[in-house]
């Protein structure tokens, strides 16, 4: 019996390391020169304009373990002179942080800046409602355009890396040397043990190299490879076909999904507090709301709207369904 609740201690360890990481780990931050808040979270610039750095910026990080007791945040922020402002500050628990600077009617930039040494460990981010990590899963539908279905991905026989995406070719002559190479991928589902990517890439003497293992989550995932002086293959190469996405960009020229254009379907309004309408696709047969954690709260049919009103506040993904599924995420208010 206690070999038995031994072991079972250590997987319950292992999962939930498994299921987060540490600000000083995580490339939404970046270090500072402070010794005291030795990490910062971006969240506009001036060069963002007065449209986007006026609004109320609101990070809400789900902690799941802190190096102290005392562990702390801060805000820089300018002001409409342009001087520096560090007057809002607060303490961080255990669980969910929520974090809002106020708007303003002038350009600004917002940074969150945290203490801890990189050392604080997280299971979740977002800022201004977008889901920038998360460990969530949400395990696809047969319905679901997939990286193992869909034809932008090619299948390699790599039993930990079965497919990858092709960013730049040695054989595009030169086409797309000295620039940046990049994915942006809005992913809807993917395997309850989660799914990670990493990158292929041959080096200035014609090597192959493999690096830079990353952790993919429900909601946006990039990755940006620097450019470089020589021709080069590049692949993004992932964990597994069972990764389902509703947007998919390479270098920045988006790839389509199948035979509907992704771009045509919209949610409105969105965010949203009572009613929502879909529009910009025929013969709806269903919608299905799910919560960030996959439960699904509600369902319709024959319809182009649903009423929301006794959802919960947050982020949900809705599923329409008119012979192809598609995804769209939705902010409820």
């Amino acid at each position: 019996m206690i070999k038995k609740i031994t072991l079972l201690f250590i997987a319950i360890i292992t999962s939930v390391t498994f299921a987060q990481t540490t600000i000083g780990e995580s490339d939404l931050f970046n270090t500072t020169t402070n010794t005291t808040w030795t990490h910062v979270f971006t969240a506009v610039t001036t060069s963002d304009g007065v449209a986007v750095s006026g609004l109320a910026q609101t990070v809400v990080i789900n902690i799941t373990d802190l190096p102290s007791e005392s562990e702390t945040y801060r805000i820089y922020k300018t002001t409409q002179s342009g001087q520096g402002d560090f007057n809002q500050q607060g303490s961080l628990i255990l669980g969910e942080n929520t974090i809002t600077v106020p708007a303003v009617t002038f350009n600004r930039a917002v940074k969150f800046q945290f203490s801890g040494g990189g050392l604080i460990q997280f299971d979740s981010f977002s800022h201004n409602g977008v889901v920038l990590y998360t460990t969530t899963s949400q395990e696809c539908e047969p319905d679901d355009v997939t990286i193992g279905t869909s034809d932008s991905f090619v299948a390699q026989d790599n039993d930990d890396w079965p497919f990858y995406l092709t960013a730049a070719s040695i054989v595009d002559d030169g086409t797309n040397m000295n620039t940046d190479h990049s994915f942006e991928m809005n992913i809807t589902c993917m395997p309850d043990e989660g799914a990670s990517y990493r990158i292929y890439k041959t080096n200035s003497t014609g090597n192959d190299i493999t690096c830079c293992v990353g952790t993919l989550s429900l909601g946006e995932n990039s990755k940006v490879v620097a450019g470089v002086s020589w021709n080069r293959n590049l692949r993004f190469q992932f964990s597994s076909g069972d990764i389902g996405y509703s947007s998919l960009s390479v270098n920045g020229t988006a790839l389509g999904l199948d035979d509907l254009s992704f771009s045509d379907i919209m949610i409105y309004p969105n965010p949203a507090t009572d009613i929502i309408f879909v529009g910009g696709i025929q013969n709806i047969k269903s919608i299905k709301i799910y919560s960030i954690l996959g439960s699904l709260e509600k369902e319709v049919f024959n319809t182009n709207q649903v009423d929301i009103s006794e959802l919960s506040t947050g982020i949900h993904f809705i599923k329409v369904d008119n012979g192809t599924v598609f995804t769209k995420k939705m902010i409820k208010q």
